[in-house]
Parts: structure tokens; C-alpha cells; sequence
């Protein structure tokens, strides 16, 4: 199946939604809001209050299940979620009931790999040269930012004070909205609620049909790190829709881990649009 440039985009949320199949139970712990009236902050005060909210952790880990949702074609499937910070991301996707492995996606700045032990197949890319972010300046960095409800710069690692000037920030609704453009004239708007938090995440092109909303809800404060439970996702790219929600009960923090991405010799490696074209098919 060969995908035109719409449908790349929406393999490519249909790849990043993949990469999050971590949801479990609720949280067992109080539940903290972000919510209350907004105070009176300089430009500058609004992002450094936002960054410095930010979860702190060396590794990240979690398990549970999600729920994958486009046109009438719907499927919940058990999954590990691994991340190193700045160095990989990976997914694991277990077959129900019986727990086997079926799918391992992975995801370093430099690679995407993903392998596909149903059909016993994989793709292998520079994540630069991947096609299906060819219209992004989208990177790794932004993409573990979404994980855990980071402000952002398109293209960039980290936010630094010189990038500062590139938020424009309005109010609305107890939430400071801050705006910022990328390749492709994309839209990226972060709503920050009163405590600092990243609320929401919003990447759209009106014109190009695209929008990518990101929310995250339930904030617990577990050992003084306050993250969100509950996640969002919906993608709506050329008047086609994904939905993903997503929940969990805790992250595990700062575990050493074991990151395995062995490719089998008798798998036969295939381009992106093949693997992902029979999991987008308008159902």
C-alpha cells in the first residue's frame, strides 16, 4: 500500500499514538488538580514555571493496556513501556491472554525500528529520513516531551532561555496558551494551568487539515513528582479521526533497564508504508 502525503501524516500519529500503549488502573493515590485562578506572571516567569514542573527521572517504565480506536475498527492490547531519557523509547505490544510478544517498537534519536512478530516482519529508519515525518521538524526529543507533558521547541532537544521570545502567550479559561510555529506552518499550543503543569498539547495546520490534541488529567503527587495519569489522544489528519485514551496507575522511576531490540535473521525488512498502510486501512 503506498501512502500519499495525508496518509503519511496519519501513519506517522498513528506510529506516535503506538509508541504509548502504557495504561493500567487509576491511581490508587489522591488525586491532584492543576486547576485555580491564574496569577499575574511575565512572559519569561509563565516558562520558567513551566519547565521547572517538569517530571525529573533518569528511566522511565510502566505496563498496562490501551484502546486504539479509528472509523469502526476498535482493539485493546496489553503493553511495556520503557523510556532512557534522551536516548530510547520502546513499546512493547503483548498478545491478550496469552502475553506473548507481537509487536516491539523502538525509537532513538537517531532510529526508528519496529518489528512486527505476527507477520515476522520490521522497518528500520533514520528518524530523519523517515517519510513519514518528512513534512515535521518533529524529533525524538518532542516526541518524549508528549510522554511527559513537556513545553517543546519543534526540532529542538531542550528549551533554553533564548527560545523564550518564540512562545507567544495569551490567557484563557485558567490557562496560559503558549503558541509557537514549526515546519510546515504547524501550530504547537501548550496550555499551562495555574500550577505550572502542561495541560494540553495542540499541533495543527487548519488548511492542511491536520490536528494532532494531546490532553493529560488526574495529576497525582507520587514522592513529590506530580505527572498525569490520564491521557488523551485524538488525530484528526484529512477528515480522518484516531482516538487513544490512555491511563495508568504509577511510573517507575530510575530502574536500570534492560532495552533489548535483537532482530530476528528470518525476518524480512520491509518499508514503512507496507507495515503501517495494513494497520491504517479505513475500516
Amino acid at each position: 500500500m503506498k501512502l500519499n502525503g495525508s496518509n503519511r501524516i496519519f501513519a506517522f500519529l498513528f506510529f506516535v499514538s503506538a509508541l504509548f500503549f502504557v495504561s493500567g488502573c487509576k491511581s490508587k493515590k489522591a488525586i491532584v488538580t492543576g486547576g485555580g485562578a491564574l496569577e499575574q506572571k511575565s512572559h519569561n516567569r509563565i516558562i520558567e514555571d513551566a519547565l521547572s514542573s517538569e517530571i525529573g527521572y533518569r528511566t522511565l517504565t510502566t505496563k498496562g493496556s490501551i484502546e486504539f480506536r479509528t472509523g469502526s475498527f476498535s482493539q485493546k492490547v496489553p503493553a511495556v513501556f520503557k523510556m532512557i531519557k534522551d536516548s530510547i523509547l520502546q513499546a512493547s505490544i503483548r498478545i491478550p491472554v496469552l502475553g506473548g510478544e507481537a509487536m516491539r517498537l523502538t525509537v532513538t534519536p537517531d532510529s526508528i525500528v519496529m518489528i512486527d512478530r505476527m507477520k515476522k516482519q520490521y522497518i528500520a529508519e533514520r528518524f530523519k529520513n523517515s517519510k513519514a515525518i518528512a513534512d515535521f521538524d518533529f524529533n525524538f526529543y518532542n516526541l518524549q516531551s508528549l510522554f511527559t507533558n513537556k513545553l517543546f521547541i519543534p526540532g529542538k532537544q531542550e528549551v533554553t532561555e533564548k527560545d523564550f521570545s518564540k512562545y507567544n502567550i495569551t490567557s484563557a479559561n485558567d490557562v496560559y496558551m503558549l503558541q509557537t510555529k514549526g515546519k510546515g506552518d504547524l501550530l504547537y499550543n501548550f496550555a499551562v494551568d495555574a500550577s505550572g503543569h502542561v495541560a494540553s498539547t495542540l499541533v495543527y495546520n487548519e488548511e492542511k487539515q491536520i490536528t494532532l490534541q494531546w490532553s493529560y488529567n488526574d495529576f497525582i503527587n507520587d514522592n513529590n513528582r506530580m505527572y498525569p495519569t490520564a491521557m488523551q489522544i485524538k488525530a484528526d489528519v484529512a477528515k480522518r479521526r484516531v482516538d487513544i485514551n490512555i491511563a495508568y496507575d504509577k511510573l517507575e522511576t530510575d530502574k536500570d533497564l534492560n532495552i533489548d531490540n535483537a532482530i530476528s535473521p528470518k525476518y524480512t525488512k520491509v518499508n514503512f508504508s507496507d507495515l503501517i498502510g495494513t494497520y491504517i486501512k479505513k475500516k
